[in-house]
């Protein structure tokens, strides 16, 4: 059941959602896919939060453009379920069906991928990070463009601050669900200051 205070973030949510109109109307208009008319009013939903085009301008709040299907049909999976634990996205995925997750994560895929923001800022802390993905081989699994596949995350041009606290959640063992082998093992290897060169790092990838 959804709490009280879930209750009203979701329709707080919702009411945003309406107010913004259909996702991409703000944004990039024509340059986005047509919103199957199944989903529309959840993917205006979505993006009161992710964004119009699925690039987040909320701090804490990730892009989802471009990731893969299957890792956003498994972490809607888990929200629904609660074995992710996040209030506002409990209450949104409790409401979605099979059908639903299926095909919000294909209409998310099918979005343009984020880019970097703005200018480097710390060319130095890029490279740091650089070095340190190499030696974690990060890229076995994301795959040399930091572009995710299958089941696992994109990472490219994500937001900062949501890959440093993917990986404390990891390092916390509150990040459940697939991938619970490979990635506490790396996140326990790494201090704050990694983390932080990592995050910084992903940020600025391309992608491409």
């Amino acid at each position: 059941m959804v709490s009280v205070r879930s209750g009203f973030v979701f329709l707080a949510a919702v009411g945003l959602a309406l107010a913004l109109g259909p996702a991409g109307s703000r944004a990039q208009g024509s340059a986005l896919p047509p919103v199957p008319d199944a989903i529309k009013s959840k993917v205006a939903l979505c993006s009161a939060c992710h964004g119009a085009a699925g690039v987040s301008g909320m701090a804490g709040v990730p892009n989802l453009a471009a990731e893969p299907d299957l890792f956003m049909q498994w972490q809607l999976v888990y929200f629904r379920g609660e074995t992710r634990k996040n209030a506002q996205m409990n209450a949104v995925a409790s409401l979605l069906s099979d059908d639903d997750i299926r095909d919000l994560s294909t209409y998310f895929l099918g979005l343009p991928p984020p880019s970097p923001s703005g200018v480097d800022s710390d060319p130095a802390l890029t490279k740091a990070g650089g070095e340190i993905a190499a030696d974690r081989h990060c890229s076995q699994c994301h795959l040399p463009n930091f572009g995710g596949q299958s089941e696992i995350p994109r990472l490219a041009a994500q937001r900062e601050e949501v890959i440093v606290k993917a990986l404390h959640d990891y390092q916390h063992g509150e990040r459940r669900g697939r991938g619970n082998v490979i990635m506490p093992e790396i996140a326990y290897s790494l201090n704050e200051d990694d983390i932080k060169a990592l995050a910084h790092f992903m940020s600025r990838q391309p992608g491409t």
